[in-house]
């Protein structure tokens, strides 16, 4: 498995071979220098070209830190907390962002490298370098803010508690690799070092000509831009780093990380009556010997566990796992209830429809119905009864208005134009064909699949989810006895006649 340290010795081989060859080229001015900037260029390179592949999973991360920067602010009471409505605004704009941070990132890298314009690319580096450290030092430092605290409210910090911070992963290398948070976090305060230097000395070495390396660095803009727009708007993302990339064995991955355990180590504790916070390690796993000294009648209450990593047992062997987001799987029909097993155990070829947001409004609509006028007749049964027949005196069109939703036409005609006929024919082979939305939209299926005239049923399930099984919308995945084994942004999909071909 890769970890920082290993990337750490790749990066260091890479800039070491550039410090080579830039001495070779006589253009260094200090070799130690040389080997720093390289070693940095480097290693924003990689790091950006690894989220490069992927810019929307990029932007699910900055919506998440927008959404936790918004709860923050929101919950002082002071000037800073006008900055709350501004968060909202940005998340919506969280796929721009993305691609400019990350190519940002990368042209900053290959600007350290060829020594583009010494000066700005210092002052640039040491930029990036405080707003990376804000945002890692952020995810870490919530480890130690109750769920019920502020961030600034630095009294009510307790001990550090994974569990409690407000982003799970600053996503520094995308989901290449998930580094711990207070990893991430001195790494930035590391890089910090070197980006203070360059700002100190001007022995950073420049490589060709200044006209060159203008070309190059414009260049290499336009490229990583055109790069980004290619995984993001135009088609699936180059290389896919997500536990639902095709191949995953998803059925099999989530018994495992369902049948996984962990060992209960300890426990943060808070008096009720006092506010004090404590936290007790049990003397072995599992155990509950805190209740003797901190006992409920005294005031004392769990606020937290403290856990082992995820680990499976085989042979008396534990093995670590990392969950990932096939834990959350669970999809859910409106009529059936849960259908996750059904979807997982499908035997044969089955066909998803991924379309985690719908693009359109409600709308009122008109429509006619017969509006009926009765009457009443009284008519003598007998002498001493009566009874009251109805009759229709006159039956006229009225209109009516009801509020539905709406699609936008282009988003409309992915569906009727796209995915409606490659469903079509796949149910006709026998397929099982569906499609899921999220929570928040499944009270507009109903309207959404009747104007694009969907023959399919439409599921429910947990937005983050669909967002991580493929970063399309719609998109359309082939899943074969519980493994993912193609999927398609709507931009690229195939008729059913070359999809029955490629997958017999």
């Amino acid at each position: 498995m890769t970890s920082l340290s290993s990337l750490l010795i790749q990066f260091a081989v890479a800039g070491a071979i550039l410090t080579g060859l830039t001495v070779w080229m006589k253009r260094h001015k200090n070799i130690l220098w040389t080997f720093l900037q390289h070693f940095v260029g480097v290693w924003f390179v990689f790091s950006g070209l690894v989220k490069a592949v992927d810019p929307i999973g990029t932007a699910y991360k900055m919506e998440d830190y927008f959404g936790a920067f918004e709860v923050t602010f929101d919950g002082l009471n002071n000037v800073f907390k006008g900055l709350a409505p501004m968060f909202p605004w940005l998340a919506k704009h969280a796929i721009g962002f993305s691609i400019t941070m990350i190519v940002f990132e990368i042209v900053l890298g290959i600007a350290l490298i060829v020594g583009w314009r010494k000066k700005l690319t210092a002052w640039l580096f040491l930029l990036l370098m405080i707003v990376f450290t804000v945002l890692t030092g952020f995810t870490y430092l919530t480890g130690y803010v109750p769920t019920d605290a502020n961030f600034f409210d630095f009294a009510k910090w307790g001990p550090y508690l994974g569990a409690q911070m407000r982003v799970q992963d600053c996503g520094c290398f995308g989901d290449f690799i998930k580094l711990d948070p207070k990893i991430s976090f001195f790494k930035d305060l590391g890089l910090m070092v070197p980006a203070l230097l360059f700002l100190w000395t001007r022995n950073q070495h420049e490589l060709w000509t200044k006209r060159t390396r203008e070309i190059i660095v414009g260049v290499s803009t336009l490229i990583v831009t055109l790069f980004c727009f290619q995984n993001t708007y135009w088609n699936l993302p180059l290389v896919d780093f997500r536990p639902f990339k095709v191949g995953s064995n998803v059925r099999e991955r989530k018994e495992l990380e369902s049948s996984a355990k962990v060992d209960i180590l300890g426990w943060i504790l808070e008096n009720t009556n006092t506010g004090e916070k404590v936290k007790f390690m049990e003397p072995e796993p599992n155990k509950f010997t805190y209740l003797k000294q901190y006992a409920a009648k005294d005031g004392w209450k769990v606020k937290e566990q403290i856990k082992t990593d995820l680990y499976v047992e085989k042979d008396g062997v534990k093995t670590t796992i990392t969950k990932s987001k096939v834990s959350d799987f669970a999809v859910e029909s409106p009529d059936n209830g849960e259908v996750t097993e059904d979807i997982l155990n499908e035997e044969g070829y089955s066909l998803m429809v991924v379309a985690y947001k719908f693009y359109g409004s409600q709308q009122v609509e008109t429509y006619t119905v017969q509006d009926t006028t009765w009457a009443s007749d009284t008519i003598r049964v007998n002498k001493d009864s009566i009874a009251l027949q109805r009759r229709v005196v006159s039956v006229q069109p009225k209109q009516m208005e009801r509020k539905v939703f709406i699609p936008t036409p282009e988003y409309a005609d992915y569906f009727t134009k796209g995915i409606n006929p490659l469903a079509e024919g796949a149910q006709k082979a026998g397929w099982k064909v569906y499609a899921i939305t999220t929570y928040g939209d499944a009270e507009y299926a109903s309207d959404f699949a009747r104007k694009i005239e969907a023959k399919y049923p439409f599921y429910r399930a947990d937005d983050k989810l669909l967002k991580t099984i493929i970063r399309a919308n719609p998109g359309v995945v082939v899943w074969k006895d519980g493994v993912v084994v193609d999927m398609y942004h709507h931009k690229h999909l195939p008729g059913f006649d070359q999809l029955s071909a490629k997958h017999k």
